[in-house]
C-alpha cells in the first residue's frame, strides 16, 4: 500500500493505491467511517488497482471547511479531483450509505469516469418528505444533533453504532468488535464532520438524478438494515437505466463488514448478464 495526499480547494484528501491490474476500483467510505473500513475488500481484490480515499472531514483528510457547505457536492468535487490527478476513466466506483449518495451523484455527472457502479445501502434520499416515506424523520436527525450536542462524539458515535441496531446479523462477540473498530474512526472524525451528514447530507433529494446514472449499477440491499429500508433500493433498481439488484435476507446495515466474503464474491461477478432489471435474493 502506497498513502498519498492531494491538495484540494480549502485542504487535502488522503488516498491508498493498492494492487496491481488494468482496472481500478474505487472505494467511497460511509458514516462514520474512512478508508481503511475497506480493507477486507481491498485484499480480496489484489489483482485490480485499488484506490481508497478519506472523505474530507475523516481519516487523515483535511476538516471540512467553514461556512455554510454542500457535503455531498464538496465529496463529490474531491472524487473528481482524485480520478483527475490520477488519471482515471471508466473505473468501477463502489460507494457504501452516505458514500454510496456520494457516488450515485458523482457517477449522475460524470458519466465519462465512471463504467460501472456498485451501492451498497445507499439512498438518493435518507430523509422522509412528500412521497417519500423512506429514511429519517424530523424528530430522527433532531435525536442525531442533540446527542452531538449533549454528550458529544462519544453519545454520537454509541448511536450510531449501536450493535442493537445496526450489527444483528452477527454474534454479539463479532458486532463489539466491529463497533469498537469503527467507533475509532468515528471519534477520529469528530462531531462536526458526522454532522455533516445529518445537517447536511440526510437533507439532499438526488432522485431526479438517478435516470442520469449511465453507468452499470449494481445496487446491493441488506433486507433487515433499518437505515435504508429495501423500499429504496427498488426505487432505484426502477429508475436507474442499467441497474441490477441483489438484495440480502437476513444482512444488516454494515453489510461489507459483516458478510465481506458475500459483498466480494458479488462484486467481482460486476455485473451479471440477467434479464433486465431482476430482483435477486441471495443467501447470506
Amino acid at each position: 500500500m502506497s498513502e498519498h495526499l492531494l491538495d484540494v480547494p480549502g485542504g487535502h484528501i488522503a488516498y491508498d493505491l493498492d494492487g496491481e491490474g488494468e482496472s481500478t476500483i474505487v472505494w467511497v467510505h460511509g458514516l462514520p467511517l474512512d478508508a481503511s473500513s475497506w480493507r477486507d475488500q481491498i485484499a480480496f481484490f489484489a489483482t485490480h488497482r485499488n484506490v481508497s480515499f478519506d472523505l474530507r472531514g475523516y481519516g487523515r483528510s483535511s476538516k471540512l471547511p467553514d461556512g455554510p457547505l454542500d457535503v455531498t457536492e464538496l465529496y463529490a468535487s474531491d472524487l473528481e479531483a482524485l480520478l483527475q490527478a490520477l488519471d482515471l476513466r471508466d473505473v468501477t466506483l463502489v460507494g457504501f450509505a452516505s458514500g454510496a449518495h456520494v457516488a450515485m451523484r458523482f457517477a449522475a455527472g460524470h458519466p465519462e469516469r465512471v463504467a460501472k457502479l456498485v451501492v451498497i445501502n445507499g439512498s438518493p434520499r435518507f430523509e422522509r418528505g412528500p412521497n417519500w416515506p423512506y429514511g429519517f424523520d424530523d424528530a430522527g436527525v433532531a435525536r442525531f444533533t442533540d446527542l452531538a450536542r449533549d454528550g458529544g462524539i462519544a453519545a454520537l458515535t454509541d448511536a450510531v453504532l449501536d450493535p442493537d441496531v445496526v450489527f444483528r446479523d452477527v454474534e454479539a462477540e463479532e458486532a463489539e468488535r466491529l463497533r469498537r473498530r469503527f467507533a475509532a474512526s468515528s471519534e477520529r472524525a469528530g462531531v462536526r464532520t458526522l454532522l455533516g451528514f445529518f445537517d447536511g447530507i440526510s437533507h439532499d433529494d438526488d432522485r431526479a438524478l438517478l435516470p442520469q446514472i449511465a453507468a452499470e449499477t449494481l445496487i446491493i440491499a441488506s433486507a433487515i438494515g433499518q437505515e435504508v429500508p429495501s423500499e429504496v433500493a427498488l426505487y432505484m433498481r426502477d429508475r436507474i437505466p442499467r441497474a441490477h439488484l441483489i438484495e440480502l435476507p437476513g444482512v444488516d446495515h454494515f453489510a461489507f463488514a459483516t458478510r465481506p466474503r458475500l459483498i466480494n464474491e458479488l462484486i467481482d461477478q460486476v455485473l451479471p448478464a440477467t434479464h433486465a432489471n431482476p430482483v435477486r435474493k441471495v443467501v447470506a
